[in-house]
């Protein structure tokens, strides 16, 4: 039995799934999220009117206080806004603090060829400025 022809599906099985292996790795893309820039309150503050600000959080918080200046797209509809940003201007975005939701966005925006994306660190509570309110 050792000699026994082998099935032809022992031979195309494993070679198939290589090329498809390799074609998957071979067309992955590769984001570069170092475009991802962490920001302290103050050099947010120097930098903010040179691009798009972005405030993701919910839309009674928005009311409530932001930065002057900001735009509301709420973390559930922020890519459901993405036409109304450019690409062509840096985007500033910030949340009521840091979590993962605010890098899971910042991410998306370099998925969608946004660049640079910058992250108020530390998000609204460590803005020690001023302040719109309603």
């Amino acid at each position: 039995m050792f000699l026994a022809t082998p099935s032809i599906w022992q031979w195309i099985l494993p070679i198939g799934l290589g090329l498809l292996l390799g074609v998957l790795l071979a067309t992955r893309k590769n984001y570069d999220y170092k475009k991802i820039v962490d920001l302290s309150a103050e050099d947010f503050r120097l930098n903010m009117r040179k691009g798009q600000l972005i405030d993701i959080r919910d839309e009674k918080s928005f009311g409530e206080k932001r930065i002057n200046g900001s735009r509301n797209f709420p973390k559930s509809s922020v890519f459901a806004n993405i036409s109304k940003l450019r690409k062509d201007q840096p985007v500033f975005v910030y949340d009521s603090k840091d979590s993962l939701t605010i890098k899971h966005v910042s991410r998306k925006l370099i998925r969608k060829g946004f660049r640079p994306v910058y992250v108020l660190k530390g998000g609204l509570e460590k803005w020690s400025f001023s302040l719109k309110e309603e």
